[in-house]
């Protein structure tokens, strides 16, 4: 957003930080249970003022939304914003929980979800993971009850869709225009989520194969969710074999989400886990691994999920590299791996530049959220993938920024953390800002360098609210 529109709602005040801030911030010894119940169970003024022409998801509502099943998937996404035929959204301003349950999980596909009653090739019973490549001493084909057999571990991680925050380029860095515009699904905030995921770790997969000295990449490939049932797909995303010789206890065979079998959605019966990676890396309705002595040239590393910008001088990919669905005119820029450090509140984007809003977003365009004023809590939600969670700052209307309180210890790096803000703010409207801080030091950035498909948003979120 940008200082105009700032302006706009923050013109009542003449002077940004003349906010009596000792009426905002109530500090950790000032938070009660009733102040957070008060913004739980804030009234119907909060929702969208206009009568929608369609249900919307709700705010401040416990996350209620009407049942709605779309073809495109198996689940119920009756509590996701509606993006568009593939793909549907978390609603992160209703996330309350450390585990984001599936419900609420969002679904970033290319195609619509296979499905087993039709495609056997994701029924468990025909379902076979094909490992090969000339960087392996023995070659392997493995079953789901292969998979149910072998040693496994459990980890709480963050799954993050490259294109999460996009929204941002839009509304805070306006890179809506030539020569920077941003094209791509407005997941605004949603296109996260916390699970616990079970999974044989790829550590264990090499032991078996016998990893070469030759080898360089691995490929985690799909091949199942294509246009069609039963047809080839396009779909994988391949890794540089140092990230599996160092993280391979971390990085595996996800077979069950939350303590239940993967649902279809979410890449069943198995899929690759990468933790810290964008989601993309982690290929769903998984088929075939291939580790090989050269490099591996996809759509999700070309063509999607690539850095393309002035910022960003594309690799060069080598002759005997391979490729798949592409060419080397598609190496256009960085591919998205790590994620960067994070951090959002629970409470709904003002929504005022984004090409197209989801319908059934809570908001109108332009709309500001409305919450009770007085003695309250709000929460959020930070990660740090490469190095842990240090701390969050906060700060309103451009003043200080000042510690929140961290309700969760981080079991490893890949986990999120929620923190607390316990306030008391007077009527009238507020700008909130977060910060992640990691443990090696490192703070969210004011603003992000341009990259035309809107990967990877990780300047400082903006969060304009109303207080009645």
């Amino acid at each position: 957003m940008n200082d105009a529109f700032v302006d706009a709602h923050l013109g009542q005040f003449s002077d940004r930080s003349s906010v009596d801030r000792r009426r905002f911030f109530l500090g950790a010894t000032g938070f009660t249970a009733a102040g957070m119940l008060g913004a739980k169970n804030a009234s119907a003024a909060a929702q969208a003022v206009s009568a929608p022409e369609q249900p919307r998801l709700s705010f401040l509502h416990g996350g209620s939304g009407p049942s709605r099943y779309h073809p495109s998937f198996v689940k119920d996404v009756g509590l996701l914003t509606d993006l568009n035929a593939t793909n549907q959204g978390g609603a992160w301003w209703n996330f309350d929980t450390y585990i984001t349950p599936v419900e609420e999980f969002y679904i970033r596909n290319e195609y619509p979800t296979p499905r087993a009653e039709i495609d056997q090739r994701v029924d468990p019973r025909f379902w076979r993971l094909k490992i090969h490549g000339d960087a392996i001493e023995r070659p392997l084909e493995l079953t789901y009850d292969d998979i149910l057999r072998m040693p496994s571990r459990s980890i709480v991680s963050v799954m993050q869709c490259a294109g999460n925050g996009r929204s941002l380029f839009w509304e805070q860095q306006d890179m809506l225009s030539s020569p920077t515009e941003v094209s791509g699904n407005g997941w605004g905030l949603g296109g996260v989520g916390q699970a616990e995921w079970q999974y044989v770790p790829m550590s264990e997969i090499l032991g078996r194969v016998g990893l070469k000295a030759n080898a360089k990449s691995v490929l985690f490939w799909s091949g199942v969710d294509g246009k069609a049932p039963n047809s080839q797909s396009d779909t994988g995303r391949p890794l540089p074999i140092s990230e599996l010789i160092e993280r391979g206890e971390d990085i595996g065979l996800a077979f069950k989400m939350n303590g239940m079998p993967l649902p279809p959605d979410h890449g069943a019966p198995v899929r690759a886990l990468v933790p810290g990676w964008c989601g993309g890396a982690s290929t769903k309705w998984l088929t075939e691994i291939k580790i090989a002595s050269h490099d591996f040239w996809v759509r999700l590393n070309t063509i999607g999920h690539s850095m393309v910008g002035p910022d960003y001088p594309p690799p060069k990919p080598s002759s005997d590299d391979e490729f798949r669905f592409v060419t080397p005119k598609n190496v256009i820029g960085v591919p998205v791996t790590w994620h960067t450090s994070r951090s959002m509140l629970a409470i709904p984007l003002v929504l005022a530049k984004q090409p197209q809003m989801p319908s059934n977003y809570p908001l109108n365009r332009g709309e500001l959220p409305v919450l009770p004023s007085g003695p309250q809590t709000l929460r959020g939600y930070a990660w740090a993938p490469h190095w842990g969670v240090k701390r969050v700052d906060v700060r309103v209307n451009g003043g200080q920024w000042e510690p929140a309180r961290i309700i969760d210890h981080q079991p490893n790096r890949y986990t999120w953390v929620r923190f607390e803000i316990p306030l008391s703010p007077l009527p009238g409207t507020y700008l909130i800002e977060t910060c992640v801080v990691d443990r090696r030091g490192d703070r969210q950035p004011a603003r992000v360098p341009y990259n035309a498909g809107g990967y990877d948003f990780s300047a400082i979120p903006k969060f304009f609210v109303r207080f009645s």
